[in-house]
């Protein structure tokens, strides 16, 4: 058995609690496989199909599915959304037209956050999404506690079944990483949000003043400020532009280079 799909496995028993993909009269083997990959994307591995098309199983399946395959061998297969749901907690279903029903109603970012919540106090959790024909009925929709609607544009609101999930996957997902970016191994650690300082730092105050003194000094032997009168203002508009560039200690040593190099000229 592959690596990845014994992985996959281990992971569908670990993690007992996270949220079940449903999928509701599905029509096109390379959607479910679409949607097995970004499960796999975001860490969801728990896949159920309701009453998929006979063909659903094809070549197209394993191949938009990327190495998630797994996923859609350990998925399960459904009549109807009743049995599907039989043993979840909560459900939430996704839609973007309005239904004559009194449901709550979150946007994806608020509802990754509600399930969370839920997934902490050992309840069972299932995202709902209706196939690519018209969606969920409204029968499919009434099992839902819960409707999740993404801001759209109005005048072009279906999302492809596979976008759809991914939406959803990505608010959940992250909101349980560790403000961890990309890829993460044993080798990459990944990246977080802001400049990437692992190999440097930024510079610090005494080591921008000694860039600037020394870059003041070659300008005024260069006889750039001119007039003299304005010196000080273009000095001052000088230092706040590279202020704004949040240097870092590498970048300062490379500007010394460089008008070192060209006062040698």
């Amino acid at each position: 058995m592959p690596k990845k799909i014994i992985k996959i496995a281990q992971k569908m028993q670990k993690q007992q609690n996270d949220p079940v993909v449903i999928l509701a009269n599905p029509q096109l083997g390379y959607n479910i496989g679409a949607v097995a990959r970004v499960m796999a994307n975001f860490d969801l591995y728990k896949l159920r199909l309701v009453n998929p098309r006979d063909s659903w199983l094809a070549e197209e399946t394993y191949s938009s599915a990327s190495g998630a395959s797994g996923i859609l061998d350990h998925s399960g297969i459904f009549n109807n959304v009743s049995e599907s749901i039989s043993d979840l907690d909560c459900v939430y279903a996704t839609t973007a037209r309005r239904r004559d029903m009194i449901k709550e109603v979150l946007s994806p970012k608020s509802a990754a956050k509600d399930m969370r919540t839920r997934i902490k106090n050992g309840q069972k959790i299932g995202l709902l999404f209706g196939g690519e024909k018209s969606g969920l009925s409204n029968d499919e929709l009434s099992y839902a506690d819960t409707i999740i609607t993404a801001p759209v544009n109005p005048e072009f609101a279906s999302l492809n079944l596979a976008q759809a999930v991914c939406v959803i996957a990505y608010e959940f997902y992250s909101g349980i990483t560790k403000g961890e970016l990309g890829r993460v191994t044993e080798s990459d650690k990944g990246r977080t949000e802001g400049l990437p300082l692992e190999k440097t730092r930024g510079a610090n105050k005494n080591e921008y003043i000694r860039f600037i003194e020394f870059l003041e000094k070659t300008l005024d032997e260069k006889g750039f400020f001119h007039p003299v009168e304005k010196k000080n203002m273009m000095l001052n508009n000088i230092k706040a532009m590279f202020q704004r560039q949040n240097l870092t200690q590498k970048d300062i040593k490379i500007l010394f280079g460089i008008f070192k190099h060209l006062m040698d000229e």
